[in-house]
């Protein structure tokens, strides 16, 4: 769900954790129409669309380099942290972190679990150690070297260029299998506050790299491999719309998609 802080900041409000959307550099998209004008060498600068033509047509998005989005990120785990820190085309980060602050919570992952109870326990009582340890006088540099990965951590600020976002962010946590579950539901809320600026820039960001494209790629993947053809895959078809697995009426990369851009993951 997304409201509206006092400060008028958009926030975004999870399950277990919080993101508040501080800075949109180019809420109008006019930055980016003038550098798309330059460009191109066009003249009309203020043509907002112009940008997501160059989306649209594959061109190197640098019109969009210099424009930024900063979250503040609130009762977000280490774990997920973790996961963000990685971008090192980040434009900026600020944390205070476990050496001067201490965790007081933790959320339990959000990933397939066999036995949830026995998990949290395990979790309670790595926590424990970590207070003990802090009750007993150790600094916070030390006794963070007990605290559990769910630990949820101290408000942090992290500021990522738009490109980051749309070619390495989005794509590898929300479209691409196999990100974790927590780090999921951080990135959807990062996506959903940024949409909800601009619902067409970004929408046409999915366009061009949501998971049908990373799907897509697989399909032209295993085509060239196995050297299907067109009278092979009407016979697969045809079986398979008798079996009523698939729908003769389906659109044709609906069908190429299901039968051979299954996405898997090594973990």
């Amino acid at each position: 769900m997304i409201t509206r802080n006092n400060e008028g900041n958009l926030v975004y409000q999870g399950d277990t954790f919080k993101i508040v959307l501080h800075r949109y550099s180019d809420p109008e998209r006019l930055n980016a129409a003038r550098n798309a004008a330059i460009y191109l060498g066009k003249s009309d600068r203020n043509n907002t669309r112009r940008p997501l033509s160059i989306i649209k047509m594959g061109h190197v998005p640098e019109v969009f380099r210099g424009e930024y989005a900063e979250f503040e990120f609130i009762d977000v785990t280490k774990e997920v942290y973790d996961h963000l820190i990685t971008y090192t085309t980040r434009n900026m980060r600020v944390a205070g972190g476990n050496r001067a602050l201490s965790s007081d919570d933790f959320a339990l992952p959000s990933d397939k679990v066999k036995d949830p109870q026995t998990v949290q326990d395990a979790i309670d009582n790595s926590m424990w150690n970590y207070k003990q340890l802090l009750e007993n006088g150790e600094t916070k540099q030390v006794a963070r070297s007990a605290m559990p990965i769910a630990a949820k951590l101290n408000p942090f600020v992290y500021q990522f260029n738009f490109v980051t976002l749309m070619s390495s962010i989005f794509p590898q946590r929300l479209w691409e299998k196999g990100a974790q579950g927590n780090t999921v539901k951080v990135v959807n809320g990062m996506w959903e506050l940024v949409r909800h600026i601009d619902m067409e820039l970004w929408d046409t960001v999915y366009e061009y790299h949501g998971e049908h494209v990373v799907e897509w790629k697989l399909v032209q993947k295993q085509l060239r491999k196995s050297g299907l053809t067109i009278e092979r895959f009407i016979e697969a078809a045809s079986k398979l719309i008798e079996q009523g697995t698939i729908r003769d009426d389906m659109k044709l990369d609906s069908v190429l998609r299901r039968l051979y851009g299954a996405q898997k993951t090594i973990w």
